[in-house]
């Protein structure tokens, strides 16, 4: 380990001993954000629990106002759905450091959510799409994970490998500290339950309830995985049919919605998850 390697992991443990008493306080968050910090420069973090399928928590805003507070609030009632690190968490990937480029469907990047203000909660009309989000993934109990992200906006450099490494050197101090001041917002006795299947209020039945007139369950389906960034070669991957198919079938969804891009399928979507909301 080099010398700069070295002394920006050494402002990490200086600022350790006053993080550990910010357990369960106000103010813990924030100090973490700035430990981490003197590790790697990051210019936004947020932190959410995600409650298996139950709606999420927003934990901790080091978002610095980048989107409106109505972006957050449909977030928070739907459009979570469709982020990568929800359905991460929702699969119980494993707990650390993660890039959420290793994370994400392959063509999440490109989709209409990733790239879109008016959705994501943490991008603008101002600030553009992220340059880079790193998640540290915390499975607290059962089905219940907490997902604390470092972002890069717009303009900034993508984390490097020597930032991505010497943040990962942090990795099992930061999940356990984590854990430990919000495993509170567990429920009680959650610990080694599995994934909780959808109930009559569960918000993931958006999906089954779209267009139900006009697409079959199968349909259904397809929908939800083209909006949560999988592109055709993956979708036929995951259902085993013919990358030729799952566009057939594309097809025969716009037909049927009256629709010609994915962007109007996304929009009509994200106008029936909030409905009412």
């Amino acid at each position: 380990m080099g010398s700069l390697e070295m002394a920006a992991l050494a402002g990490w443990h200086d600022a350790l001993p006053e993080l550990v008493p910010l357990i369960g306080k106000p103010g813990f968050a924030a100090r973490l954000d700035n430990a981490l910090r003197e590790v790697a420069p990051f210019d936004l973090s947020c932190a959410f629990a995600y409650p298996g399928r139950d709606r999420p928590m927003f934990l901790h805003d080091g978002l610095g106002a980048v989107s409106s507070t109505q972006i957050m609030t449909n977030y928070l009632n739907g459009t979570y759905l469709l982020d990568a690190v929800y359905s991460a968490c929702l699969r119980r990937a494993p707990q650390g450091l993660h890039r959420l480029v290793d994370l994400a469907p392959d063509a999440f990047f490109e989709g209409e959510y990733y790239n879109s203000p008016d959705v994501h909660p943490c991008i603008s009309m101002e600030s553009g799409t992220l340059a880079e989000e790193i998640v540290f993934l915390v499975p607290v109990q059962g089905s219940f994970y907490i997902a604390y992200s470092l972002l890069r906006a717009n303009g900034s450099p993508a984390f490097c490998e020597k930032d991505f490494e010497r943040l990962q050197r942090t990795a099992p101090m930061v999940t356990s500290l984590a854990q430990r001041h919000w495993e509170h917002l567990a429920p009680a006795g959650s610990d080694n339950e599995p994934v909780q299947q959808p109930t009559g209020q569960d918000v993931e039945q958006a999906f089954e309830t779209f267009a139900p007139s006009r697409l079959t369950r199968r349909e259904q389906g397809i929908v939800s995985l083209i909006l949560r960034g999988h592109s055709s070669m993956s979708i036929g991957r995951i259902l085993e049919i013919a990358e030729g198919t799952v566009k057939i079938h594309r097809k025969h969804i716009y037909a049927k919605l009256d629709i010609s891009s994915q962007t109007e399928l996304f929009n009509l979507f994200i106008k029936h998850l909030l409905a009412g909301r």
